[in-house]
């Protein structure tokens, strides 16, 4: 309203106005966004404390895989994750069981320069955005990325691998205190894979069957654990296949150990070179093989195991001597189906889905061999 001041002069009156926000002091907007960059930076922080426990907590290469390329992104809320190593022998490359499954967002680098020209003069954590030609390199398949966090992975000052983390803004490393975080999880990373390689080779030498050069039943009971596990979260079927080779003694005593051995590692590469990417083989004992089919439903699962077994009884062996042997296969099937048996004690499901299996061979065995039979799981998994 209208007053007059101490000299008489006309003015308005200072009052709040009805339904306006209340006037906000430099001060005040000042501490506000100082406590509101506290409580970003102690999230950050706590978040960064329990992905690094993840980290460290990861038992194999493929345990950190997971970690790196499906649980990051969801953890700090980042778009997508993408990971560049650097394999010029392809040591890697046999290491990773079923790589494909990630598609672009795992790539294995034969030559390092890729990766070291996506960073300047020294290899450094860098923020860039969608005007920079990096972006084209990197997160290629991705739309709606409007910027992405480039993590050089180091050991011994070489560069190892480059992981990509796509962002919607650049807000969760807009500061010092982010990019110290941000930095000390990429230390992390490096060592946690280094580590992670290094205990997969090991683990390989006791996983792996040194006359077929596949999984042996100690890696397959892991495959399966870990495949079950991943078909849950994916709400995907996964069938097994337990076969054995037909009337193996009487090959056995007829020619000797070495031509049987040829005769094992000669299946095992048959049936090895029909699998998909995702799938695996293991030899389970003497004459006794298993195959792990992931995305793979009954139907499915039929029609492969009835594949397998004429290709077997096709198959024509030459021994490199003038002979040639021929042999046939009993298959036995089971599949876990999400909707029709859901399970929450995963290593029992594992357990019971092997049972099932012999179970089913088993059966094919019992028909005169040759045959492939089918066993289901019939009980509520809990």
């Amino acid at each position: 309203m209208w007053m007059e001041d101490d000299k008489g002069r006309p003015g308005f009156q200072d009052e709040e106005i009805q339904g306006a926000p209340p006037v906000v002091s430099r001060a005040e907007l000042r501490e506000k966004r100082m406590s509101e960059k506290i409580t970003l930076n102690r999230y950050l922080y706590l978040q960064g404390q329990q992905f690094e426990h993840m980290l460290l907590a990861a038992l194999d290469l493929q345990a950190l895989l997971e970690i790196l390329l499906v649980s990051m992104p969801r953890h700090f809320a980042f778009r997508v994750s993408e990971l560049w190593l650097y394999d010029p022998e392809d040591v890697l490359a046999g290491l990773i069981v079923g790589n494909h499954r990630y598609g672009n967002h795992l790539q294995l680098q034969h030559d390092a320069f890729p990766m070291q020209e996506l960073y300047d003069l020294e290899p450094d954590i860098a923020l860039i955005d969608a005007t920079d030609s990096r972006m084209f390199e990197v997160l290629k398949t991705e739309h709606g990325i409007e910027y992405a966090l480039l993590l050089p992975l180091m050991d011994s000052g070489r560069m190892i691998g480059s992981l990509h983390l796509g962002l919607q803004d650049e807000s969760l490393v807009s500061g010092e205190e982010d990019e110290g975080l941000v930095a000390h999880l990429a230390a992390v990373i490096s060592a946690c894979f280094k580590m992670a390689v290094t205990r997969q080779q090991v683990s390989q030498l006791t996983l792996l069957d040194p006359l077929t050069q596949i999984s042996n039943l100690r890696g397959f009971e892991k495959d399966i654990a870990r495949e079950i596990s991943r078909a849950r979260r994916a709400d995907q079927p996964v069938t097994v296949l337990m076969m054995e080779v037909d009337e193996y003694d009487d090959l056995h005593e007829s020619y000797g150990e070495r031509r049987g051995h040829f005769v094992l590692k000669k299946i095992s590469e048959r049936i090895s070179s029909d699998l998909r990417a995702t799938d695996m083989m293991a030899r389970l004992s003497r004459q006794k093989f298993a195959v792990l089919i992931p995305g793979s439903g009954e139907v499915l699962g039929q029609e492969i195991a009835e594949r397998m077994r004429r290709d077997i009884e096709d198959f024509a062996i030459d021994d490199g001597r003038g002979a040639v042997l021929q042999v046939t296969v009993s298959i036995g099937l089971v599949t876990w189906e999400p909707n029709s048996y859901p399970a929450v004690d995963m290593p029992q499901l594992a357990r019971q889905m092997e049972t099932a299996g012999k179970k089913a061979l088993g059966i094919a065995q019992s028909k005169g061999g040759n045959q492939v039979a089918q066993c289901r799981l019939s009980t509520l998994l809990v």
